[in-house]
């Protein structure tokens, strides 16, 4: 028997198909504790697909235990079986007949250490967007009133006691303490988030390799974990980097090929936290500021950042695939000291299994200290 699932807030509804291709029964099932239940009895030993969605993981949960599961690529099922007249009976339907043609285009399903990391990276760069829109309406008071902050840290120490005591109207000075007070809780929270970050970090395997990266921090080491989960479902450093999106696009048919900008596939978070790293890379090794300043001249800046962080994203790959940490290639370690503020070394997180190797993208004996993009 073949169940189509279309998954939502508060319900489930089901289609059941049988193995040649007969519409057997539908029906409703609730999203609770009881309905679910029903529901895992209802599916027993048969095979199930759902599309991807914030409501279905509860369920795959539920219904893994009892029966074969399948998540589906939501935008790919569309591209496969769009339909004019749409409603939950006919998703369901669909989904069933497609899981029986063995035509479901599946999303990979983390487990539930790796969606932990991942809801914690997220919630943390959730509560910094936060943060940052409160500090832009702080800009705006000021902009307003023609008053500029003389501090080069205008949320430090002394930049905060310049905003809570500058002299401003009654109805801005409201405003301000207002967004001074959300401000302050969402800094405390950050920190809270940031602790977190660097606990998960310091546990997981993954992302401790990644940490010794030029440029790659906790937070960044940790999405990479999480979102990569296990380095062998990727058969090359091509996949990964397609994973993540930083591919370029490509058009081709009959005698033309075109490409165009990157494919921006994958989580968005992601690529921008190589983007960040690829930032700090540049400054503190060698070997990514020759590769950008070269880039540069031919391809302009924002191209040039986008060819780093997917040189980032490749070094990720063979660092994990041979349980590695980063090390300077050997031609830039004969030009000098990698480009480094003093003070800005870290301790390396050498795994002990590690075989000695010379490895092709990645190698340095001193590694710097990891940024916290």
């Amino acid at each position: 028997m073949y169940v189509g699932l279309d998954v939502h807030k508060d319900f489930c509804q089901a289609a059941f198909v049988s193995s040649n291709g007969e519409f057997v029964k539908e029906e409703r099932f609730e999203n609770t504790c009881s309905g679910l239940a029903d529901l895992a009895q209802a599916t027993k030993d048969c095979e199930v697909v759902m599309e991807s969605s914030n409501s279905s993981m509860h369920v795959y949960d539920a219904l893994s235990k009892t029966c074969k599961v399948k998540v589906a690529h939501p935008s790919r099922v569309k591209a496969i079986a769009s339909a004019r007249i749409k409603t939950d009976k006919i998703d369901a339907r669909i989904l069933a007949h497609l899981l029986r043609a063995n035509l479901i285009p599946e999303s990979f399903v983390p487990s539930p250490e790796y969606r932990q990391a991942r809801l914690i990276v997220r919630h943390r760069a959730s509560l910094v967007e936060v943060r940052t829109q409160i500090k832009n309406k702080i800009h705006a008071i000021l902009i307003r009133d023609g008053i500029k902050s003389p501090f080069t840290e205008k949320f430090g120490r002394e930049g905060m006691l310049f905003l809570k005591h500058v002299d401003i109207g009654e109805a801005q000075r409201a405003s301000l303490d207002s967004l001074l007070s959300v401000l302050e809780a969402l800094s405390k929270q950050v920190k809270e988030a940031d602790r977190r970050v660097e606990y998960h970090a310091s546990q997981d395997a993954y992302a401790k390799l990644l940490a010794t990266h030029p440029g790659v921090g906790r937070l960044t080491a940790l999405a990479a974990a999480s979102e990569i989960c296990d380095i062998s479902r990727f058969s090359s450093h091509k996949k990964l980097s397609s994973y993540f999106g930083l591919v370029p696009s490509v058009y081709q048919s009959g005698g033309t090929d075109r490409k165009g900008h990157i494919t921006k596939e994958g989580s968005s978070l992601m690529r921008w936290l190589l983007v960040q790293c690829a930032w700090t890379a540049v400054k503190r090794s060698r070997r990514f500021k020759r590769k950008y300043d070269k880039l540069k001249k031919r391809v302009g800046k924002n191209k040039a950042i986008v060819a780093i962080a997917r040189t980032i994203a490749v070094d990720m790959y063979f660092m994990l695939v041979k349980n590695e940490e980063y090390k300077e290639p050997k031609e830039e370690r004969k030009r000098g000291k990698p480009v480094t503020s003093p003070g800005t070394q870290r301790p390396s997180f050498r795994l002990g299994s590690s075989p000695r190797h010379d490895p092709t993208p990645c190698e340095s004996k001193q590694t710097p200290k990891a940024s916290c993009a």
